[in-house]
């Protein structure tokens, strides 16, 4: 089986689908996500260009790398939500845990292709001292 670097850039392009909140806290369900994947170059990696709209009015904009470094699977990320570039190594296949220090809040963000064209991109975040608990999560298809 390819791993998930392989299975993203055989499926470079726009997803688009459904941002929802399990919690049901602070994501109704007319979230919209918009994800575009882009390759690197030499197949070292993909970019995620990723945005959220909410039928209120929040927004969400993040844009993350994640490449094959010599030590595994790297995700980096900047998003909407914090003034900081987070690194983040795999801890498990798909999951990227943030180290204590290397995020202003516990994130950690898990991304799945349960089949190809199709990525399931979740994060789990919490206030300063707290677990992260899974808060959001993208699912979205492959149209262009």
């Amino acid at each position: 089986m390819s791993d998930l670097i392989d299975q993203l850039i055989s499926k470079p392009g726009l997803y688009l689908g459904s941002q929802t909140d399990p919690t049901g806290g602070q994501q109704n369900a007319n979230s919209v996500a918009h994800i575009v994947v882009t390759a690197l170059p030499g197949g070292a990696g993909v970019t995620f260009d990723y945005d959220v709209v909410a039928a209120d009015g929040r927004h969400h904009t993040e844009h993350t790398v994640l490449g094959r470094t010599t030590n595994g699977l790297t995700l980096i990320t900047a998003h909407s939500h914090g003034s900081v570039v987070t690194v983040v190594p795999e801890s498990e296949p798909g999951y990227f845990v943030a180290g204590e220090g290397d995020s202003p809040f516990p994130m950690a963000i898990r991304i799945e292709v349960p089949e190809p064209g199709h990525i399931v991109y979740s994060w789990s975040y919490g206030m300063p001292g707290e677990e992260p608990t899974l808060r959001d999560i993208g699912d979205v298809k492959l149209i262009a």
